[in-house]
């Protein structure tokens, strides 16, 4: 009897021994996810958590360009102007009077990538001044031009773009002689067309802000030569211009002369186009 109780419990001893290894390989195991699962109150899984993403990180953009067409251009201009005929010279006191002015432009035709159209309306004002020794006088002209000009592009390159160009449009001139205390004046309208051809340099567009709506912005410029025509005018002075107060003394006008507006003009321009 004892030896058999002695077998039993040998046995029993090296079953345990054997099943220890089972155990722990059990409780090592992985939850499953069903066991991993939490429950509300009222049964109810209740679902993990969501890990919260962390926002992406927003990098400003610097400014962006672009040699897209710029449709509208405002350029400031100036004038040069070689006149042919002495007595507009000497009015003038100089044989090439400079003026300045503004001009606003827009391309109104685009059938391809490399030709445009365009339109622009232009005022070009020039003031000139000469001091006659022999008669002690100063002598005064300013002169008014407002032009509309129609032009036709051909873009060679992205920046350079040669260009043809006709104009038209009405000038006026205000000439006053005289030494301060009692002045002559005079008026004259005339009539004025040009020809020309020239070179159109601009910078690609550049815009400053990030928005769907921001436009693009560059600089550009033009050098143009060509023929002016114009109507001559025949000066007669007075003591006042035509239209002024009633209190003044008329006078009967004294002619000095015609003088003649046509030459070949230099026209340079530089602005903002967008």
């Amino acid at each position: 009897m004892r030896t058999t109780m002695r077998t039993t419990m040998k046995t029993t001893t090296s079953t345990t021994y054997a099943a220890l290894p089972l155990l722990a390989a059990v409780f090592l195991l992985p939850a499953s996810p069903a066991s991993a699962q939490v429950y509300d109150w009222n049964g109810a899984v209740r679902q993990p958590p969501q890990p919260r993403l962390a926002p992406p990180l927003t990098v400003p953009e610097g400014p962006v360009t672009s040699w897209d067409p710029l449709r509208f251009a405002v350029a400031f201009e100036t004038r040069t102007t070689w006149l042919l005929d002495d007595s507009a010279k000497r009015l003038a006191g100089k044989r090439a009077p400079t003026g300045g002015g503004l001009s606003l432009q827009a391309d109104i035709l685009r059938p391809d990538d490399k030709l445009a159209a365009r339109l622009d309306l232009g005022w070009v004002t020039t003031t000139s001044s000469t001091f006659q020794d022999n008669s002690m006088l100063t002598e005064k002209l300013e002169t008014n031009i407002l032009s509309l000009g129609l032009s036709a592009r051909y873009n060679l390159l992205r920046w350079l773009a040669p260009y043809a160009r006709i104009a038209g449009g009405v000038g006026w001139d205000k000439l006053t002689v005289g030494n301060g205390a009692s002045d002559l004046h005079d008026r004259q309208v005339f009539g004025q067309g040009s020809v020309g051809a020239g070179l159109s340099l601009r910078s690609p567009g550049l815009r400053f802000w990030q928005s769907p709506s921001a436009p693009f912005v560059g600089v550009m410029g033009q050098i143009e030569g060509g023929y002016a025509l114009a109507t001559g005018s025949d000066f007669a002075l007075q003591s006042s211009p035509a239209g002024s107060g009633a209190n003044t003394i008329p006078t009967a006008p004294v002619a000095i002369g015609h003088a003649g507006r046509s030459a070949p003009y230099l026209r340079v321009s530089f602005g903002i186009a967008f």
